[in-house]
């Protein structure tokens, strides 16, 4: 086939899968997240109550006056029975030990008259009958072998063989005066289910049934690294209730995986609100201040789609009283949060957003028309037309057998593909004046970018936007191209007329001790570059902390700082001078660097697409503006050495 018309046809297979690309992110999802704007605060009751407000009413009132819109409940355990007051748990041996506690009741001089008391055995004692009966409702369905005992005059009794270690961390349900007291606050609730062992579609019944009841309810998520019903296959029975409470949502924590919670969220067609809050112990351990709290918070809002925050008691309030701190805290968290764009109120959810598998399609063939070219400037040209016809083929096949798997990888390949034959087609031995330098710098990043606008194509789905699921082989995506680009250039650095003789010019030329010195830098760099890449890696300094939050507060996106301080200067030093020779390999893999962490920045589909956007572009300015600066420098300080040479 004629060399023009394969380049034709292969440019107008990506410019189809960049317009149906643009039609997912640009219409679909950003219709979907311009409107995704309202955020819920959340409290624990529990620390709620800790606070010194006249009473507890108007403690709630007065938070919601500063902004609270949500109170969360996490389910009482038994372990709570005597914290909250509830009653007496006692074991049998215990119980006889206390008759004469008791003595003046005569229900427990009948019991153990009768021999009724096992001392083996653990008792639950109440004197509330609303408490007792929501009690012994949740532990008839959640433990074995329990017996009650309600013709004890005003005692109420709850008898079971297993022991108080075994019972503690059972869950007893929710406290409805406390429920309503939120209600006649004018809150929203949220509240947390525990699980329990050997759950049953009755017992799923029992517990949620209380809940559907609870007012103003947003969300009900659960408290364990389980969900309930996970390991007896009742997840779509979950669901089912959970679809049945006043919003039919629940929610995730961030940094707490749940197994389960995927499954469920997918049952629940993603009807998910992501919540973020920092866990008691990092607050211990860190002593956080108040001001680093609530800047976490709002990046947490504003760049990963957490609609939901809970707060929770910093270490000290600076000896000012807990309910005006707290009401302050409030108020300055709203405020950062309106700077953002955001609201207060029920957390937005993401409606169903079913996305066409035609469309998906032609953003498939965009990727293997780049793949092909690639493949084209790597000397397969040969190939190609079976390559091509090979690639559509599995891409159809991959698509319609498995769909999720194929669209992942696809988008994989498209991370990979684009910034690699960016680097490969912008790249010449020939070096450029600066200010063409620039241009071809801004040409290259934006080439790269068609990776990640097919990439944000393939993934614009809810479940990637709550991060139910995630793109994957991000390693392979920031090391394969630079495998590629290097191998490539040294090998064209190198001379002969064949493969054969080029190669034998590489392997027959002796090693420097200079060059072998660069080549073990880069090895450390790069190895270091893999480490950081992904979300797990070694915890950046307390200076890169500090730059990062002065970026945010200044720019309000933080760009990437291997793009504007490492990759962009490198890659327009290197357009500039022009890749000599393999001296310059520095320079040509700190450049592919900003390239592939300029498409991979767009991997984070749960950052919203506005956001990576601006990163995108606050990086590549201030990236040529550093590297600009640079090469002035140099020319600058080249022309006095020769002055005095």
């Amino acid at each position: 086939m004629n060399r023009k018309i394969l380049c034709a046809m292969l440019v107008a297979m990506i410019a189809i899968g960049v317009l149906a690309a643009g039609h997912l992110a640009f219409w679909d999802r950003y219709q979907l997240e311009k409107d995704y704007k309202q955020v819920e605060l959340l409290m624990d009751y529990n620390d709620i109550k800790g606070m010194n407000g006249p009473s507890e009413l108007a403690t709630l009132q007065t938070l919601k006056q500063h902004g609270l819109t949500t109170v969360l409940f996490k389910e009482q355990t038994v372990a709570d029975i005597e914290g909250y007051g509830y009653g007496t748990v006692l074991s049998g041996s215990q119980l006889m030990v206390q008759s004469n506690v008791f003595g003046a009741n005569p229900w427990l001089a009948q019991l153990i008259e009768n021999n009724s008391i096992k001392s083996e055995n653990t008792y639950l004692i109440f004197t509330d009958k609303q408490t007792f009966e929501r009690v012994a409702s949740q532990l008839s369905v959640k433990i074995p072998h329990y017996k009650t005992y309600t013709d004890l005059g005003e005692t109420y009794l709850i008898e079971t063989v297993l022991t108080y270690s075994q019972l503690q961390d059972i869950g007893i349900g929710f406290p409805q005066d406390k429920l309503q007291l939120v209600e006649q606050a004018g809150l929203n609730t949220m509240v947390q289910v525990r699980t329990w062992p050997k759950v049953t579609v009755q017992g799923l019944e029992t517990v949620f049934a209380p809940i559907k009841r609870i007012p103003n309810l947003t969300a009900t998520f659960f408290n364990d690294g389980v969900i309930p019903g996970v390991t007896e296959d009742l997840l779509p029975e979950v669901a089912q209730h959970i679809r049945e409470t006043p919003t039919g949502a629940t929610a995730t924590i961030e940094f707490f995986p749940q197994s389960g919670i995927n499954k469920l969220a997918v049952l629940l067609d993603k009807q998910v609100v992501r919540l973020h809050t920092i866990g008691s112990d990092e607050i211990s351990k860190n002593n956080p201040s108040k001001t680093e709290v609530i800047d976490r918070f709002s990046l947490a809002a504003a760049e990963r789609n957490h609609r939901a925050i809970l707060v929770r008691p910093l270490v000290s309030t600076g000896g000012e009283d807990p309910l005006t701190y707290y009401g302050a805290f409030l108020d300055d968290l709203q405020a950062e949060l309106q700077k953002e764009g955001l609201s207060l109120g029920v957390a937005s959810k993401f409606p169903p957003n079913p996305v066409s598998k035609a469309v998906v399609l032609l953003v498939g063939v965009g990727v293997i028309g780049g793949g092909l070219l690639l493949l084209n400037r790597l000397g397969f040209g040969k190939w190609l037309t079976i390559i091509g016809v090979a690639s559509l083929v599995a891409w159809a096949g991959l698509l319609y057998l498995m769909p999720d798997f194929g669209r992942k990888l696809m988008a994989l390949a498209s991370v990979i593909i684009f910034p690699t034959l960016s680097v490969l087609t912008f790249t010449k031995q020939q070096g450029l004046p600066l200010s063409k330098a620039v241009l071809r710098l801004v040409q290259m990043s934006l080439f790269s970018l068609i990776g990640a606008l097919l990439m944000v194509g393939l993934l614009a789905d809810v479940g990637f936007m709550l991060k139910l699921d995630q793109f994957v082989g991000i390693k392979l995506a920031h090391v394969v191209p630079l495998g590629i680009g290097v191998v490539y250039f040294v090998y064209l650095a190198s001379t002969g007329n064949s493969i054969k003789e080029r190669l034998a010019d590489l392997l027959n030329k002796p090693i420097v001790v200079s060059m072998a010195a660069v080549a073990g830098l880069l090895l450390v760099a790069v190895a270091i570059y893999v480490m950081r890449t992904g979300n797990e890696g070694p915890t950046v300094s307390s200076l890169e902390l500090t730059v990062r939050t002065a970026l945010d507060n200044l720019l309000g996106v933080r760009p990437r700082t291997k793009e504007f301080l490492l990759g962009h200067p490198a890659m327009l030093a290197l357009l500039y001078f022009g890749y000599r020779n393999n001296w310059f390999i520095p320079l040509l893999v700190l450049g592919i660097i900003g390239q592939v962490s300029l498409v991979n920045t767009f991997a984070h589909i749960h950052t919203p697409l506005v956001v990576s956007l601006i990163r995108f572009g606050h990086g590549l300015w201030i990236g040529l503006l550093i590297g600009v600066a640079a090469i002035v420098a140099y020319r600058l300080l080249e022309k006095q050495v020769r002055r005095y040479l």
